[in-house]
């Protein structure tokens, strides 16, 4: 997953639903606000099974080897349809624990938001699925996941507690990258400076 773009524009109210979804979800899953949530964990709770390129039945050697080692920087994960309503994921389970998080959000959060394939796409059937890029929903799968991995009430309880910026990366399993940049974006930090 990369991080979203500074002054990308959302679609109205975006940005609030993100962090009140990512609220939602974590206590559905009976954790507070501040909770880690492990994508894992919630793909489990939203039935959307996740595999590994070994799991997959069929799968070569060869084309096993050329996924997991030499070109395992090439890619992080792939939603698949099967139908409307059902999914499953597929990740690359050589990137490191905290990139694997934030690969498995930005696919949970395509399909929490509903996110579908145009019809011209289709015609291509699963390498079309695969191929399609709308910069409209991938900005809002990075923004969607990266609040799963980080909402604001996480952040400021982290701040608030005068964590560092390692230490919040550990506790919710998130890069250092994605910390700085939440903390940054969501501005959190000015928040807590005018609350003391």
């Amino acid at each position: 997953m990369t991080l979203p773009k500074k002054g990308t524009k959302y679609r109205r109210g975006f940005k609030k639903w993100s962090d009140d979804k990512a609220i939602e979800l974590r206590k559905e899953l009976g954790l507070v606000a501040s909770s880690p949530l492990c994508a894992f964990d919630l793909s489990k709770y939203l039935n959307i099974p996740i595999f590994e390129p070994k799991e997959i039945n069929g799968m070569s050697e060869q084309h096993l080897d050329k996924l997991l080692n030499s070109g395992s920087k090439h890619w992080s994960a792939a939603t698949i349809p099967i139908n409307n309503k059902e999914y499953i994921i597929i990740h690359n389970p050589r990137h490191s624990s905290s990139r694997q998080q934030s690969n498995l959000m930005h696919e949970l959060a395509h399909i929490i938001c509903e996110h579908k394939i145009p019809d011209d796409k289709k015609i291509n059937g699963l390498s079309g699925f695969l191929r399609n890029h709308d910069e409209n929903q991938e900005n809002e799968a990075e923004w969607l996941g990266a609040c799963l991995q980080l909402p604001r009430p996480a952040l400021i309880w982290a701040l608030k507690k005068n964590m560092s910026l390692e230490q919040i990366s550990i506790h919710f399993n998130a890069s250092k990258e994605m910390v700085r940049y939440r903390i940054n974006i969501t501005g959190v930090k000015k928040q807590l400076s005018y609350l003391r």
